[in-house]
C-alpha cells in the first residue's frame, strides 16, 4: 500500500501558473465538449436507425404474417370441390368473412374470364388482361402469391389490392386463378401501428416495381404512386441485400430522413418493402437540445473557473486554514467512523465502533484494521485502501464483514484521504454502516430474479415450442387430409366424408389455439412500448376493426368522449378493446337490436371503464370461469372461437396494472368492467 502522497500541484503554483492552468483547462473543456457534442450526432442518428430497422422487421414480420392469412384462405378456397358450383361460392364467402376488409373472391379459369365469384355480377368479366392475372400466371415455381399495386375497381373506381395465387390443372399446367380484392384498410392499421406519430413520420409498404400500396398518414395523398426513381426505395435496390438503413430526402414529400427499409424474403411470398421513416429534424431535436444545454453549461463553467481563478489567489490561504479546522469533524456519528495511517494503523474510531467491538476507543487505537474484519474480505478492503490514496477521486466504498458483540456482521464502509496544509496525505478517514439485513435481502432478491429468468426462458422456450414443433404436425395433418380428400372422396361414403371434415376441422381448431395460446403468452413482452395512450383512439380504431361483424348485427356502439388518456401499450389497449367490443356483437340477443356502449369512471387512484351490452348474458358460476384460457361456456355449434379472448383481456389488463370483471343478468346483457391506474381526463 502507498505509504503517502507529495503536496497538490497547485500549491507551488504562482498566479501566472494558476491563470495559465485555468487557461488550459478552459481550452481543454471546449475541445471534448466539441468532441463529445460530435459523437452525439452520430450516436443519434445510429440510435435511431437501429429503432427504426427494429420496427422495420417488425412491421416486415406483420405483413408477412397477414399475407399468411391471404394465402392460406387462397389455399382453401383453390383446394374446395368446384362440381358444385352454389356450395363453392358460399364456401368462399365464408372464408372471406375471416377477413373484413376482403371485398370479394372469385375464381377465373385458364382464358381470363371469372367463373366463380363471391359477388355473381362479376361473373363472366375478362381479367385476362389484368395485372393481377398476367403476373399471377408468370409466377416463379418457388412464389405462390401475387400481390397488386393499387387499383381502381367498381363504378366508382375505388382502389383496392389484389392478391392472387395461380392453380393447376390435373396435368400440372397452368388452369387460372384464384384471386381477393383487399381494401386498403387492411394494410392501414398495421403501418398505424408501427411508426412514431411525430410530424413527418410514416410508414410505407411497397410492391417490387415501386408502387405504393398503402402509406400512413394521409393514405390518400401517396397510394398509387410510383418511387421507384427515388428515396429509400432506390437506395435500398442499389444496395442490395434485404434490410438496409439511409438519411435521404424522400420521394414521397421531399424531407430529409433516416429510414429502415426491409424486403419480405419468404419465398412463397411476393418481395414487397417495407419503409419506415422518421423526419431528421425529429431525430436530432433531443441532440440539439443537448447541445444548446452543453453549450450553456460550457460557457457557465467557463465563466466560473475564470471567476474562480480570480478568488483563488486571495482566498488561498483561508481554504488551506478551512482544510485544518474540518480534519477533525464526524468524530460522534452514529455510524462507525475511524481514522487509520496509509501504514494501516488506526489513530481514531469513535465510540460507536468501539462499542460494537466490545472495546473502549484507546484498545482499538493502534491496531490494524486487519484485527477487525473477516479474512475474506480482507484483500478487498486493502486494495479500497489503495484506490482512496490514488488519484483522482481519493475515495473509495467497500463492503466487507466484522466480527462484532452481537455476531458477523456486514458493513459497508466509505473513505476518503485526509491531507495536511502542504497537500500530503496523512490519514484516511472511513464511515461505516451496518447493512446485514439489506445484503440479506439483496441475496434474497437476487435468487428470485434468477429464479424468474429462468422461468421466463421456460416461456420463451415453450413459445417457440407452439410456434414451431407443435404447428409443424398440424401442417402436415392438414396437408395429408387434403390429399387424402381430394384423391379418396369419391371412395367414402356420406359417414367417411363427414368423419375426414371432422379431422380437418379438429386441425384447424388445434392451430387456431395454439396461434391464440402463442397471442396469450405474447402479451406484456412483444409488443410496441409504454406511452400515453388514448382510450378514445383505442375504442374507435377497434370498432373500425369491426366494423362488418358489427355492420351484420346491425347494432350500435357508443363511445362516450370523455374517456381518459392513460399510460400503457397501445396495441394492447386497442387489443383490450376489441376483444370486449367483439364479444358484445358475437353474443347479442336474436330478435333485439344490439347495443353496445363504453364509458369510463374516476376512481380514487385511476379509472374504472365499462363495456356494457344488452346481449344474452352470463350465468353467475361462468362470472370467473370465463377469463380463464380455452374456457368456454356455450358449445362451438352455437359460437365459434377456442375461449382465449377474455383471457387475453385480463392479461392485458393485469399487465397494465389494474383488474377486470364481469357484471351480468342472463338474457338481459353484461357489463365488462377493469381499472386501469393513473391517466388523465
Amino acid at each position: 500500500m502507498p505509504s503517502g502522497h507529495k503536496s497538490s500541484p497547485l500549491a507551488g503554483l504562482r498566479p501566472r501558473g494558476i491563470w495559465g492552468l485555468s487557461v488550459s483547462l478552459t481550452l481543454l473543456l471546449i475541445i471534448l465538449t466539441g468532441i463529445q457534442l460530435q459523437t452525439g450526432y452520430r450516436r443519434t442518428i445510429q440510435t435511431a436507425s437501429a429503432n427504426l430497422a427494429d420496427t422495420a422487421r417488425v412491421t416486415e414480420e406483420q405483413v408477412r404474417g397477414s399475407l399468411r392469412v391471404v394465402r392460406l384462405m387462397l389455399r382453401a378456397i383453390a383446394e374446395a370441390p368446384r362440381d358444385d358450383t352454389n356450395a363453392l361460392r358460399r364456401f368462399m364467402a365464408t372464408r372471406t368473412r375471416i377477413v373484413p376488409e376482403i371485398r370479394q373472391a372469385f375464381i377465373v379459369n385458364a382464358d381470363g374470364i371469372v367463373t366463380i365469384a363471391t359477388l355473381p355480377q362479376v361473373e363472366g368479366r375478362d381479367t385476362s388482361e389484368r395485372s393481377f392475372f398476367r403476373n399471377a400466371r408468370e409466377l416463379p415455381p418457388a412464389r405462390d402469391l401475387f400481390v397488386s399495386e393499387p387499383l381502381p375497381i367498381g363504378q366508382n373506381n375505388s382502389l383496392v389490392i389484389m392478391v392472387s395465387m395461380p392453380l393447376s390443372g390435373p396435368d400440372g399446367q397452368f388452369d387460372g386463378i384464384v384471386a381477393v380484392s383487399l381494401e386498403l384498410g387492411y394494410f392501414q392499421t398495421l403501418l398505424q401501428s408501427v411508426h412514431s406519430g411525430e410530424e413527418g413520420a410514416g410508414a410505407l409498404l411497397v410492391t417490387p416495381e415501386g408502387d405504393i400500396i398503402d402509406r400512413d398518414p394521409e393514405p390518400e395523398l401517396y397510394v398509387g404512386k410510383n418511387i421507384a426513381k427515388g428515396g429509400a426505395f432506390s437506395m435500398h435496390r442499389k444496395a442490395g441485400g434485404t434490410a438496409n438503413t439511409f438519411v435521404h430526402v424522400t420521394a414521397t414529400d421531399g424531407k430529409e430522413k433516416v429510414s429502415a427499409v426491409r424486403s419480405l424474403s419468404e419465398p412463397a411470398l411476393p418481395p414487397l418493402v417495407v419503409i419506415v421513416g422518421r423526419p431528421l429534424d425529429g431525430v436530432l431535436a433531443p441532440w440539439r437540445a443537448e447541445a444548446l444545454t452543453m453549450a450553456a453549461v460550457v460557457g457557465t463553467l467557463v465563466i466560473a473557473i475564470l471567476g474562480l481563478t480570480a478568488l483563488l489567489n486571495r482566498h488561498l490561504v483561508a481554504l488551506r486554514a478551512s482544510e485544518e479546522r474540518y480534519r477533525g469533524l464526524i468524530e460522534t456519528q452514529n455510524d462507525l467512523v475511524v481514522r487509520l495511517t496509509p501504514d494501516d494503523r488506526l489513530v481514531f474510531v469513535n465510540e460507536a465502533f468501539a462499542r460494537s467491538h466490545g472495546l473502549d476507543a484507546a484498545q482499538a487505537v493502534g491496531r490494524s484494521w486487519r484485527t477487525f474484519v473477516h479474512e475474506e474480505d480482507q484483500p478487498a478492503t486493502a486494495q479500497a485502501l489503495a484506490t482512496a490514496l490514488s488519484p483522482p477521486a481519493f475515495r473509495a466504498t467497500v463492503e466487507c464483514r466484522m466480527t462484532m458483540t452481537c455476531g458477523l456482521r456486514w458493513v459497508s464502509w466509505e473513505g476518503a484521504a485526509i491531507r495536511d496544509m502542504s497537500g500530503n496525505i496523512v490519514e484516511i478517514q472511513a464511515a461505516g454502516r451496518d447493512i446485514t439485513e439489506w445484503v440479506e435481502h439483496r441475496d434474497r432478491q437476487a435468487e428470485l430474479l434468477r429464479n424468474l429468468d429462468k422461468s421466463n426462458r421456460e416461456l420463451e422456450q415453450f413459445a417457440y415450442v407452439a410456434s414451431h414443433d407443435l404447428r409443424e404436425p398440424l401442417r402436415m395433418i392438414s396437408s395429408y387430409l387434403g390429399l387424402l380428400g381430394r384423391r379418396y372422396t369419391a371412395l367414402l361414403d356420406e359417414d367417411g366424408r363427414q368423419f375426414m371434415e371432422f379431422a380437418r376441422d379438429g386441425a384447424k381448431r388445434m392451430d387456431q389455439m395454439v396461434l391464440d395460446l402463442l397471442e396469450f403468452s405474447r402479451v406484456g413482452r412483444l409488443r410496441d412500448g409504454l406511452g400515453t395512450v388514448s382510450l378514445g383512439e383505442a375504442a374507435s380504431i377497434a370498432i373500425l376493426n369491426l366494423a362488418l361483424p358489427i355492420k351484420e348485427s346491425g347494432g350500435t356502439v357508443t363511445v362516450a368522449p370523455d374517456l381518459p388518456e392513460i399510460t400503457g401499450a397501445r396495441g394492447e389497449m386497442i387489443r383490450l378493446m376489441q376483444n370486449l367490443i367483439g364479444n358484445a356483437v358475437k353474443y347479442r340477443q336474436p330478435g333485439r337490436p344490439l347495443t353496445v356502449t363504453v364509458s369510463a369512471e374516476r376512481n380514487h387512484d385511476g379509472w374504472t371503464l365499462t363495456v356494457a351490452d344488452n346481449g344474452i348474458g352470463i350465468p353467475p358460476d361462468g362470472f370467473e370461469r370465463i377469463f380463464d384460457i380455452f374456457q368456454r361456456l356455450h358449445s362451438r355449434a352455437d359460437y365459434e372461437g377456442t375461449g382465449i379472448g377474455l383471457a387475453v383481456c385480463r392479461k392485458i389488463v393485469e399487465h397494465h396494472g389494474g383488474r377486470i370483471w364481469v357484471e351480468s343478468v342472463p338474457g338481459e346483457g353484461s357489463r365488462f368492467r377493469f381499472t386501469l391506474p393513473g391517466g388523465q381526463a
